[in-house]
């Protein structure tokens, strides 16, 4: 394998003795935050220039700004250079971005949605599993896209097995580096209950919504102003968005559509903000079918669904495991009753989904920095790998 020499920038005018050349492909928000999982394991190696790009995306809104605050060295669209490595969450385009090898990690807990009802015509009439069917994993020859195909399970190996065979020998099992830090921040649980101004003995109840009409916030918002009021007056109600949603709207308009929840006294985590400080922090989760209900089960975070459209989550997924053992929002049920029956659910949904949502919990920041290095052909650091400590998140101020 012929590596580069860091393309683009003269050797005469290099001051680091780079060697290797990593391209970050940032899609949208929600993948930037997930390769804020991966960078940091790699990118103080002064062996490896680490540059990003901002992939063509419908949900890619403010993904510019983040990398300008971030003050990371940027390629323009499309891609020109070659680069040793390509780094992605999304896998929308990938193929296009010229590179000696290519890795991609999930976006959420695992891979548990089905594609949406309208690629029915493009799939066959099918509903395969996202990110693990063949539209997403081969290029237009049939051969796949990717080098390293990244899997929190081994129970992923099954569907990607039925789904799309070819991309199998590219499958690595390296745990979930997303739950790894999520645990990592139990430590600090009255740290970020202090800071988000939860008082003591105050029970906080965080609202998590993924995004789409067929989220909690798309399909239940009533329960947003509902809890409020229903719950006793020593509850505090903080909730957090998708990405998505603030890239889909804008961030004004969030503001401005969730005015009359933010009045009946719900807080709302701002955009672009880190939740796991937040689920820490929290007593329990009213959620839906995204990752962070998932995440928060794992971690020992009580959980409540908000809503959960059945017909959107792939059968025997960890998600439906969850979903299966409930408890689920009851109309006509007191939400201050159902959410004390939540919190007594705690320890049986943790039970069911820890050891699904990832087969090597605590470890994947050294098997996520053996695969990058062993892509690379670079001998790794004698040091530990590991992380920052998650940020606590902004809540959105008048």
């Amino acid at each position: 394998m012929i590596f580069s020499r860091s393309p683009g920038v003269p050797q005469d005018w290099r001051t680091l003795a780079v060697q290797r050349d990593v391209l970050v492909a940032a899609h949208t928000l929600t993948s930037l935050a997930r390769l804020e999982d991966i960078v940091p394991l790699f990118e103080s190696d002064p062996r490896i220039q680490v540059r990003y790009t901002q992939v063509p995306d419908a949900l890619g809104n403010d993904v510019d700004q983040w990398l300008r605050q971030r003050r990371v060295s940027v390629v323009p669209w499309p891609v020109e250079r070659r680069f040793d490595l390509v780094i992605g969450v999304s896998l929308h385009r990938l193929g296009d971005i010229p590179a000696n090898r290519k890795m991609a990690v999930p976006h959420g807990a695992g891979f548990t949605k089905l594609w949406p009802e309208w690629s029915r015509p493009m799939m066959g009439g099918t509903r395969p599993v996202y990110g693990l069917d063949r539209r997403s994993l081969l290029d237009g020859r049939g051969r796949p896209v990717l080098d390293a195909l990244v899997l929190p399970h081994a129970e992923h190996l099954t569907t990607l097995r039925r789904q799309c065979p070819e991309a199998e020998r590219t499958a690595v099992v390296a745990g979930d580096p997303c739950l790894d830090r999520l645990v990592g921040c139990a430590g600090e649980r009255e740290r970020y209950r202090a800071a988000l101004g939860v008082r003591g003995g105050q029970v906080l109840v965080v609202v998590a919504s993924t995004w789409g009409p067929h989220s909690l916030l798309g399909a239940r918002r009533d329960l947003l102003t509902r809890l409020p009021a229903e719950l006793p007056g020593d509850h505090r109600v903080i909730a957090t968005a998708h990405p998505a949603v603030w890239s889909a709207h804008g961030v004004r308009q969030v503001h401005q559509a969730l005015r009359d929840v933010r009045a009946a006294g719900v807080d709302l985590v701002d955009a672009g903000e880190d939740w796991r400080g937040l689920v820490t922090a929290a007593d329990v989760v009213v959620g839906d079918h995204g990752s962070v209900t998932a995440y928060a089960a794992a971690a020992g975070i009580p959980v409540l669904f908000g809503h959960f459209p059945d017909g959107e989550v792939a059968e025997g997924s960890v998600m439906a495991a969850l979903a299966g053992c409930g408890p689920r929002v009851r109309d006509g049920v007191s939400l201050s009753e159902q959410v004390r029956a939540a919190r007594e659910a705690g320890a049986e949904q943790g039970r069911i989904v820890r050891g699904r949502v990832a087969a090597r919990l605590g470890v994947s920041g050294e098997a996520l920095r053996e695969v990058v290095y062993r892509l690379l052909g670079l001998a790794e650091p004698d040091e530990a790998a590991g992380w920052p400590a998650v940020d606590v998140p902004s809540l959105v101020r008048d």
